[in-house]
């Protein structure tokens, strides 16, 4: 975590910061004390020999370099380091941030005893300097989220506040590409600094909020009243699930928009789990070619998933996500509080998801999962920001050079052909991730069976299914006929082939379209026989 502190000169940044940084064992850096090292002279002898301009040049410099550090730390910056737009932006995104206030004349007051030597005050009317450096300055303070006054409030009281203002835990990670630049913020709980970036964009501009019911009289009550006091607020309140994700809902939301006369500045917020992500994403990217969108996931699939790279998409003729659009939402937010009202059967879900990314990602998920089951299933909260870690920079690098899922990214679809057959022909009595697992349990056998898969990696896949007690067969009353109908509509398919993700090793996938109808027909037939299973002694 990166803890900046602003705020005019004398405004006790310095003081505030290394109380701060003792008491969380943070490092402690003034941005003016690196310049100074750096340029071995005092600010007074750079402004004189170098001037102001040369000086912001170096600010920026140092203040952007220790930003992209992956250390915890606390910063006290420059009075005037903040009117700086790129650097502004950077310690908006990258931190906590908090600014100190105080009035032109308690400057004075401060800086008469201060034995520092302040180059923009030099020389008669003090008062009159300071009134206008703060009038300058004052737009760019005032996009600091929080504030306190440092006249009324001691160094100890200011960062006492500050402490009770930040996040247990959180993360910050930044989607960039050359199609697409957003953060995606995951903290514990609640707190009114991170919600203030989202509190900034909508501003002024009307809300669409599309919002799971159960969501509403749990989690909803501060996100409600932040977006009625800053926007014109309009809602729909839906029942999640898979019947959602359909043109008629779709255009229900059109009506609501077209009603309320929604322009391309607007916003939708969808605030719940996949299934209102993906309809509300559908909707902002098609409505006027495209509203502004803002996702508020709250179930494991969608947090770790669904909510990041861009895909919206609604079910047709009983085919999951058949249309859809790439679109990508200007920023991420979610709490990991909002996982403990999930149902056992909602958590076993979205797990499914990370076995997947284990996978994908290797050793260090996979075996995490492996060592920490009872934790996870817990949803512990030190764990579950360390998955949706992974979980989240693997989807990164697979999303940021194949958006349009031409290639790579393809990847992210291990599992998923057979488990969207499979939630197709069930009618959709299995959860998402559930479904997904079954299919990664086949695509293990399918590798095994062509041998690119070890029989001892294929059967610790399958022992930490298992272990996560999930079924890994469908009902008996499903047919492989069933599942080749379904796969055969399958948005994936291209040029009358299906793509497969066949797994090399964990950590080690491969797209492959070597499989014939008939073929995989028989692999299905063996694999639901379960006979192979019996052999692996693992039940």
């Amino acid at each position: 975590m990166k803890i900046v502190l602003t705020g005019f000169m004398t405004a006790g940044k310095t003081t505030v910061a290394k109380i701060i940084a003792a008491k969380k064992n943070y490092k402690f850096y003034d941005s003016d004390q690196l310049i100074e090292a750096k340029e071995k002279m005092t600010i007074k002898e750079i402004f004189k020999l170098k001037g102001e301009k040369y000086f912001r040049k170096i600010e920026k410099e140092i203040i952007m370099n220790l930003l992209k550090t992956k250390k915890n730390l606390v910063l006290a910056t420059g009075g005037g380091s903040i009117i700086n737009k790129e650097l502004r932006n950077l310690i908006l995104e990258q931190s906590e941030s908090f600014c100190l206030d105080l009035s032109p004349e308690a400057v004075l007051k401060r800086e008469k005893k201060s034995k520092i030597q302040r180059p923009l005050l030099a020389g008669n009317n003090k008062l009159n300097k300071v009134k206008k450096l703060l009038a300058k300055r004052k737009k760019y303070y005032q996009q600091i989220p929080i504030h306190f006054d440092s006249e009324t409030n001691s160094a100890i009281e200011i960062a006492d506040l500050i402490l009770a203002e930040l996040p247990e835990q959180k993360i910050n990670i930044k989607i960039d590409s050359k199609s697409m630049a957003y953060p995606v913020i995951i903290e514990s709980k609640f707190k009114k600094n991170s919600f203030k970036k989202i509190i900034d964009k909508i501003k002024g501009n009307k809300v669409f909020l599309l919002v799971d019911q159960v969501l509403m009289s749990k989690h909803s009550a501060q996100i409600i009243d932040l977006l009625n006091k800053n926007s014109q607020l309009v809602k729909l309140e839906l029942k999640a699930g898979e019947e959602i994700k359909s043109l008629s809902y779709l255009n229900q939301i059109y009506q609501i928009l077209y009603e309320n006369n929604f322009s391309r500045s607007d916003y939708l917020i969808a605030f719940g789990g996949g299934t209102v992500g993906d309809l509300g994403g559908l909707a902002a990217s098609t409505y006027l070619r495209g509203l502004k969108l803002i996702q508020l996931p709250t179930t494991i699939i969608s947090q770790l998933d669904s909510s990041i790279g861009g895909k919206t998409a609604v079910n047709f003729k009983n085919t999951k996500n058949i249309i859809g659009t790439f679109y990508q939402p200007e920023l991420v937010y979610y709490q990991l509080d909002w996982l403990k009202t999930l149902a056992t059967r909602e958590i076993k879900s979205g797990l499914g998801e990370v076995i997947k990314y284990s996978i994908l990602a290797g050793p260090e998920l996979f075996d995490l999962l492996v060592e920490k089951e009872t934790e996870i299933i817990n949803l512990d909260e030190d764990i579950m920001l360390q998955i949706a870690e992974i979980c989240l920079n693997t989807k990164y690098e697979y999303v940021r050079n194949d958006v349009q899922d031409k290639g790579l990214r393809k990847k992210l679809n291990l599992g998923h052909s057979f488990g969207h057959a499979l939630e197709a022909t069930e009618n959709f009595n299995y959860k998402h991730g559930q479904a997904v697992v079954m299919g990664i349990a086949f695509t293990a056998f399918l590798s095994n069976k062509i041998g690119v898969l070890e029989s001892d990696k294929f059967k610790k896949i399958i022992k930490l299914i298992l272990n996560f007690n999930y079924e890994i067969f469908p009902s008996p009353a499903i047919k492989v006929k069933d599942l080749i109908n379904y796969l055969a509509y399958d948005k994936k398919n291209s040029g009358n082939k299906i793509w497969w993700v066949l797994i090399n090793d964990i950590g080690t996938t491969y797209l492959s379209d070597r499989f014939k109808q008939k073929e995989l027909s028989q692999y299905m037939e063996e694999y639901l026989c379960k006979k192979w299973l019996l052999s692996m002694d693992l039940i």
